[in-house]
């Protein structure tokens, strides 16, 4: 009878698969077969292991999410960047469209396509209605974004043939540093580009048009850039399919970029982007500096290898072992991404701990997937071979994308955002500790009434954006009331002591308003009532004769 039922457990394990499943590993240097699962038993493992996937996801939200609410309650994010976003879903879901203050010294109320093109934020204001808070904005991101490991796991399971390096891979993206920077990094819906490009790039892969095609439309409605990915995308895929259909994509992806640049833009900022001066090194307008870019290539490759650059793609590398470098015509999709980072004069887009990655992270993933099969190919002989060539296989390919996986282990360790508080560790709980002048904020934040026009220091501003205005500090005129934080000298969105000192010393001086709080040099300043009053019939408060708009001093959304 134990020779019937091992038998049965061999025939259950598909023949020689089962068997592949229990053999020893090989001694060093030595190849042994390589067998693959059979169908039944890679069905099965498959499902074992998808919910391996759905709790890993799970368990990323939960995390992120709550990682998230703690730099929220310590005034991490600001008016700059996730305090546009809650003024956009704020007055989409009260029928203004994507309506925000500009952060200048000319401030008006205009459309926030006029800076980016990132339609998808509107999607928001439905959730916003049920659950009015930055809070939603920064859990549903969290969630949205841990869906990325479905698609990460299928594209594993595919690429390998074996759903448990398959899971192993997935886990490895969860803990990639730059997945959870861009979690943590506020709320910019070019971060929800990484799941719907995966999906995008799985269903491509899969040949499943029909699937792709609302992955791919959300994608290029995360940011105007994300198009520029998605026809590199279609160009890849009909080098590897050998289908000039993919290259409909590629137009597609291409006009809606221009549209996006050279239409949208303009029409709603009444001139062109107001990021173009980043690549002011290439031109003054965005035709400039793509002209300027494509006719100095020299002038273009200096820049991109410069040493902050190397860095940059080093640590965008290496927390997948390098791996991704054997699959370079992937890596190739993200050219755009890398191209509008490493040029810019902006340092922080050649940095892991912001959302730039966003566009990048999806093909790195994926090269290193393919160039994982590709080294494991490889060490089984099979250099400049196809794979039926192969004298045997060196490692599993599970032991592969484990190795993989601990790779991205070390990166969150060394480089991410996961609060191990071990030494050597980047982040540790005190990084995510709520301080005293948190809660001296807390107060100020509380004495502003719902709804007026109010002023606000860059990292306070994110609790105050729910309102159709919000002023950046030091503009001031015509708010019912004013936040100072003097340990964040924040003049609009840089930090500058003496420009911030010399805007507060004018408000101190400014009859119009009085101070009603003062704490650990957090202040708050009043309108003094009827001090505000305008010549034009409206009150600095927004009433009077033109009192269905915010804010009558501000231009109409055009």
């Amino acid at each position: 009878m134990g020779r019937k039922s091992a038998a049965k457990k061999q025939a259950a394990g598909g023949g020689a698969a089962g068997g592949a499943a229990r053999r020893p590993a090989p001694a060093p240097g030595r190849l042994l077969p390589v067998t693959e699962l059979g169908a039944d038993e890679s069905a099965l493992l498959f499902r074992r292991c998808a919910w391996y996937v759905v709790g890993a996801a799970l368990a990323f939200t939960a995390v992120f999410a709550l990682l998230a609410w703690l730099r929220f309650r310590m005034y991490y994010g600001g008016r700059f960047d996730l305090g546009n976003m809650v003024q956009a879903v704020y007055n989409t879901a009260h029928g203004r469209f994507l309506e925000i203050t500009t952060a200048d010294e000319n401030a008006r109320q205009m459309c926030r396509l006029g800076a980016h093109v990132d339609p998808i934020l509107a999607l928001f204001a439905l959730p916003w209605l049920v659950w009015p808070s930055p809070v939603m904005l920064l859990t549903l991101q969290a969630a949205i974004v841990a869906t990325s490991a479905w698609p990460a796991y299928r594209l594993g399971a595919r690429v390998t043939r074996d759903p448990r390096a398959g899971v192993l891979l997935a886990g490895a993206l969860l803990l990639y540093p730059a997945l959870g920077y861009g979690v943590l990094n506020e709320f910019h819906p070019v971060t929800l580009a990484t799941p719907f490009l995966l999906f995008a790039f799985l269903f491509l892969e899969e040949d499943r048009w029909r699937r792709a095609v609302p992955f791919l439309v959300l994608a290029a409605a995360c940011k105007e850039e994300v198009p520029l990915v998605l026809a590199v995308m279609g160009v890849f895929f009909a080098i590897r399919k050998r289908s000039w259909r993919h290259l409909v994509l590629t137009g597609l992806a291409l006009a809606y970029f221009a549209f996006a640049v050279w239409v949208v833009i303009p029409h709603f900022n009444d001139g062109p982007s107001p990021f173009v001066d980043r690549y002011s090194a290439y031109g003054d307008s965005a035709s400039g500096v793509v002209g300027n870019a494509l006719t100095h290539p020299l002038q273009v490759a200096g820049d991109l290898l410069s040493a902050d650059n190397l860095e940059y793609f080093a640590e965008l590398l290496w927390p997948f072992g390098f791996v991704s470098l054997l699959s370079p015509l992937t890596l190739l999709i993200a050219v755009p991404e890398y191209v509008l980072n490493g040029l810019s004069t902006q340092i922080w887009q050649r940095s892991i701990q912001f959302h730039y990655t966003a566009a990048e992270t999806p093909f790195i993933f994926a090269a290193a997937v393919l160039g994982l099969m590709r080294l494991w190919r490889w060490l089984g002989g099979g250099f400049r071979r196809p794979e039926a060539e192969m004298r045997g296989e060196l490692l599993q390919r599970r032991d592969m994308a484990l190795l993989v996986l601990l790779a991205a282990l070390l990166g969150n360790f060394l480089l991410g955002p996961l609060p191990f508080s071990l030494p050597g560790a980047h982040s540790s709980g005190k990084d995510f500790a709520r301080s005293g002048h948190a809660k001296v904020l807390d107060e100020a934040v509380a004495m502003v009434p719902d709804g007026v026009v109010v002023s606000v220091n860059n990292n306070v501003g994110s609790h105050l954006s729910a309102r159709p205005v919000v002023l950046t500090f030091p503009v001031y005129e015509g708010a019912e009331y004013v936040i100072v934080d003097e340990k964040h000298p924040a003049y609009f969105d840089r930090i500058d002591r003496r420009l911030h000192q010399d805007a507060l010393a004018r408000l101190v001086l400014d009859q119009r308003y009085r101070s009603v709080y003062a704490r650990d040099d957090v202040y708050v300043f009043k309108l003094v009532t009827g001090a505000g009053a305008r010549s034009d019939g409206a009150d600095a408060g927004g009433h009077g004769a033109d009192a269905d708009r915010p804010y009558a001093a501000v231009s109409p959304t055009p």
